[in-house]
């Protein structure tokens, strides 16, 4: 078994998500490790063949499995921007000096060096004889004086674990041959992310159970390092040069708990799918708010389903049989809206096609072909599709993989939590009565029963009763609307409107999203987002 344990010696891990630059990377991926290995690797002038072997060794061992502190245990400290001073203000030929500057820093003896940076001088010195008199000069050497630099925007998110150690463990590998080679090349490891994200990194003997496993079915998705990463990552550098930017090469892997070693039990999930969603992020167009959901979401329906006829599709897609709706789990059609922080205003950031957790494989493939022929038919060169009807104005959207858009990643709607808060209010199966009247016993009695039905809209879609229902009529989440700003549902001649509340729901235990409830869960409304217990 190999292990390679890494402490935090200031007890907190700054590493910023791949996908949202607000937010802090945890679990710690796999790949930024290795990629910490490669760069010791070549911190000195002649590499080690030895070390090079057994990296070329490791990243043919696949995945590792980690031990690592789950979400629940693990604080986040409050982000908020920085203005930092830029520090690449150059004169006149920007190219030139670049170019040069490159040069320098791939040169590898002491005579190309010394040659290197006589050329850097050289394009300095001929940048300020061209530009000496220029009024461009006179404004860069202004804006290098302190009081006048530019800042940029720049945020640092912290993760605080409560164990300040994480590992990475190969249960079936033998790294007896390499064993030397790997400890010294730990030993060199001095950081892990941000450069004030200090550690200590060493092999350990086995004996660490991990809490997270590679699992295609798993909710969460990191990125691992696989054959031929080294070469790739080498590659990357002689492009970029640590002067350009640059994407960490990786593949992605699905992981989930190792419940065995953590003498627990499977989280109790939701009948829709944690991280299988068709996402569409909003381009352009009208920035409605939250309170339009349901009719984004008949706007999407009517451009994926409506068009080709609900009778040709499969029931899991259309939600209907020939005898009308049908109760068991089909398609979702989920706006998202931005809620659940200080700056958070409830516009609609985009929308997802939800599939229900159980999709047959061919029933998935007959959805894929209507969004691809939705794009191939609708989208514009840039690849932006328009979703409008009714009284929704032109709202611009484009399918995307990932986002960097908190807001749009299905793990923050999907993570295991025992609490939830409704983003978008509940459409409430049967009519509690009236919640706003004046009478204290006939308003209690309203209230049981709006609770007692939400209790039973989450049984239908997670399997178990919360413990605890709190309902309101004023939103509980920054940014939600009041639910007086949502048009009646479902706001159909002959249809008696539903009543609509939010809620404030807690289970025993912990609960993996979507927590989508009640009558229109399939277009918008009962939206829950998880929150921290803390």
């Amino acid at each position: 078994m190999l292990a390679i344990e890494v402490e935090l010696l200031t007890g907190c891990y700054a590493a910023t998500a791949h996908n949202d630059r607000r937010r802090a990377e945890w679990p710690p991926h796999p790949a930024r490790l290795f990629s910490a290995l490669v760069a010791v690797l070549h911190d000195r002038e002649a590499v080690d063949q030895a070390e090079r072997d057994a990296l070329l060794w490791l990243e043919q061992q696949g995945a590792p499995s980690l031990r690592v502190d789950p979400e629940e245990k693990v604080g986040r400290r409050q982000v908020h921007d920085v203005y930092v001073p830029v520090n690449d203000i150059t004169f006149g030929d920007d190219d030139a000096i670049r170019n040069s500057e490159m040069k320098l820093a791939a040169a590898k003896s002491s005579a190309d060096r010394i040659k290197a940076q006589a050329a850097v001088d050289m394009a300095v010195k001929n940048a300020f004889a061209l530009s000496k008199c220029s009024g461009k000069a006179l404004k860069i050497a202004a804006a290098l004086l302190p009081e006048r630099r530019i800042r940029q925007v720049r945020t640092f998110p912290v993760v605080l674990p409560e164990t300040p150690a994480f590992a990475f463990l190969w249960p079936n590998a033998d790294p007896a041959p390499h064993r030397g080679a790997l400890t010294r090349l730990c030993a060199r490891v001095t950081r892990l992310g941000h450069s004030s994200s200090l550690v200590r990194c060493a092999m350990v003997e086995s004996g660490l159970s991990p809490t997270l496993l590679p699992n295609e079915n798993g909710d969460v998705v990191l990125r691992v390092f696989g054959p031929g990463q080294l070469d790739r990552l080498v590659g990357a550098f002689e492009h970029h040069r640590g002067c350009q930017s640059r994407v960490l090469p990786a593949r992605p892997q699905r992981y989930g708990p190792a419940f065995e070693s953590m003498g627990s039990t499977p989280h109790v999930a939701s009948a829709f799918s944690s991280n299988d969603w068709v996402i569409f992020e909003r381009v352009g167009g009208s920035r409605p708010v939250a309170s339009r959901a349901t009719d984004l979401a008949r706007a999407l329906r009517g451009a994926l389903i409506e068009v080709h006829g609900n009778q040709n599709l499969p029931t899991s897609l259309s939600g209907h049989t020939e005898h009308g709706p049908t109760h068991q789990p089909h398609l979702a059609f989920v706006p998202l809206p931005l809620v659940g922080n200080e700056h958070a205003d409830g516009a609609l950031m985009g929308c997802a096609l939800v599939l229900p957790r159980e999709l047959p494989k061919n029933d998935r493939e007959v959805l894929l072909r209507l969004v691809a022929k939705w794009e191939k038919e609708r989208a514009n060169e840039r690849g932006n599709l328009t979703l409008a009807g009714g009284s929704l104005p032109p709202f611009h959207v484009r399918r995307i993989e990932a986002s960097a858009k908190a807001t749009l990643d299905p793990m923050r709607w999907s993570r295991a939590s025992r609490r939830f808060i409704t983003a978008t209010p509940i459409a409430l199966d049967k009519n509690p009565g009236n919640l706003r009247s004046n009478t204290g016993s006939t308003a209690r009695k309203a209230v049981l029963e709006a609770q007692a039905n939400i209790s039973n809209a989450c049984y239908r879609v997670v399997g178990i009763r919360p413990i605890s229902v709190e309902v309101s009529l004023v939103p509980l989440l920054p940014g939600a609307q009041h639910v007086r700003a949502f048009p009646p549902w479902p706001g159909r001649p002959g249809r008696t409107p539903r009543v609509r509340v939010h809620a404030d729901i807690q289970f025993a235990e912990p609960v993996s999203g979507p927590l989508l409830l009640g009558a229109g869960r399939y277009f918008g409304l009962g939206l829950c987002l998880p929150v921290e217990d803390r």
